[in-house]
């Protein structure tokens, strides 16, 4: 079906109409267009190409409100609070917690999500095979990568190596990794050779949780990316949080960084999650939490950021809305330029796309259709300032979610 989006607001301010066909952008134009069947009209309103959510942890989402609170507000408690339901998942509710975030997501203007997946002793195979389902039922619809995660680390937790093989075997997209949540340094360096291993062989991408933590000590990172290079797999790795980053001197940091360049790596930042968990145990100054985003971009790597955590014992709070994630982090790595800010929705669209291997997420003739329309908002800096709750979210072509509201009744005092 043939879709024209007319009056639509491009990020460069030109007032354009776009016609979509096959699911297609066929023809992006100043000019008045024959209006076919279905006509949306943008009236003026910001249209860019859709948000894309590169970290979610879809299996433990809102299980906020059947677990006890993380009275530490640690990383290390959020993981131990976790082990009693994840003893007792099942396919069908982890499925039904996933399916609620992720109708939530598409409604915000995300059309493509890659969620990590726990893979352990305690809960085995069980969330894999409840994202598989999800995966399946949404698979014209959306776009989701599945990543093999670790999160109770590999050789700490027996067994769980046989069980990375089988995630892949069973139909993960990815492997992961948490090579700092290991007793020492060396199996560290050993968890990073069997998630590169497992790579290798199943030809997959890797995305690892990485130096999550305050402990300038926790370097991790150094080796993960020296092993990239070596393992000619540039390109091909993500690194999740390196919070540690921002503990390191200065001249240390430096250095990791330029390597982290020189390996190509992606780098996820989380800011939601991670201003609440990390700074735990300082008095003052306290860490704000985050990653150095501004140094990274800085050095030309790809740095984009994710939701992570929806109500569950990692972040009491969150809605998968992108744009608010973006809001976080402009106030999280004090990116308030007008250059800042219209970096801070590449890192929601073009940046994320990049990491998660979609090279054709520009808003140009000959792209997919997957688009979102910001209706009442204008600009790239009113789109993060407000995170306006009307959207119609587009994929290939087809409208897959419209939210519209009422206009607000305004009484005069008396």
């Amino acid at each position: 079906m043939n879709l024209l989006v007319k009056n639509a607001l491009t990020r460069d301010r030109k007032l354009v109409n776009i016609l979509i066909e096959y699911g297609m952008i066929r023809e992006i134009t100043n000019k008045k267009l024959k209006e076919p069947e279905q006509t949306i009209d943008a009236k003026g309103s910001l249209v860019t190409k859709s948000f894309i959510s590169p970290h979610n942890h879809l299996d433990k989402v809102l299980i906020g409100d059947i677990i006890e609170s993380n009275e530490s507000g640690t990383l290390w408690e959020a993981i131990q609070k976790t082990w009693e339901v994840k003893r007792n998942y099942t396919v069908e509710e982890i499925q039904k917690r996933a399916n609620q975030v992720i109708d939530q997501q598409i409604k915000y203007g995300v059309t493509h999500l890659r969620t990590h997946v726990d893979i352990d002793s305690i809960g085995k195979l069980r969330p894999l095979q409840g994202l598989l389902a999800v995966k399946e039922a949404y698979r014209d619809i959306i776009e989701l990568q599945i990543v093999a995660f670790p999160q109770e680390g590999i050789l700490k937790d027996e067994g769980t190596e046989n069980l990375l093989y089988s995630a892949m075997e069973t139909g993960a997209d990815l492997i992961g990794g948490m090579p700092h949540n290991e007793y020492t340094p060396q199996d560290s360096q050993r968890h990073i050779d069997i998630v590169f291993d497992i790579a290798k062989q199943f030809n997959v991408d890797i995305d690892s949780h990485t130096d999550e933590s305050d402990d300038p000590n926790s370097r991790t990172l150094q080796y993960l990316a020296s092993s990239t290079i070596k393992r000619n797999y540039r390109e091909r790795v993500t690194v999740d949080h390196i919070c540690s980053l921002a503990a390191q001197n200065d001249y240390y940091a430096s250095r990791i960084i330029d390597l982290v360049k020189l390996a190509k790596i992606n780098v996820i930042t989380n800011p939601g999650t991670n201003m609440v968990l990390q700074g735990r145990l300082d008095s003052y100054p306290k860490r704000v939490g985050i990653t150095r985003v501004k140094e990274l971009l800085n050095a030309g790597v790809n740095v984009t950021c994710g939701q992570d955590c929806i109500n569950d014992p990692y972040y009491p709070f969150g809605k998968g809305d992108m744009l608010e994630v973006a809001l976080l982090l402009g106030h999280a790595a004090k990116m308030t330029t007008q250059f800042e800010i219209e970096t801070l929705y590449d890192m929601i669209t073009y940046n994320a796309a990049k990491t998660m291997g979609i090279s054709d997420h520009k808003l140009i003739v000959g792209s997919p259709a997957d688009i979102v329309i910001l209706h009442g908002v204008k600009t790239i800096n009113e789109a993060i300032r407000k995170t306006p709750p009307a959207r119609t979210t587009i994929r290939k072509g087809k409208i897959i979610s419209k939210t519209s509201i009422t206009e607000n009744q305004f009484y005069e005092s008396k």
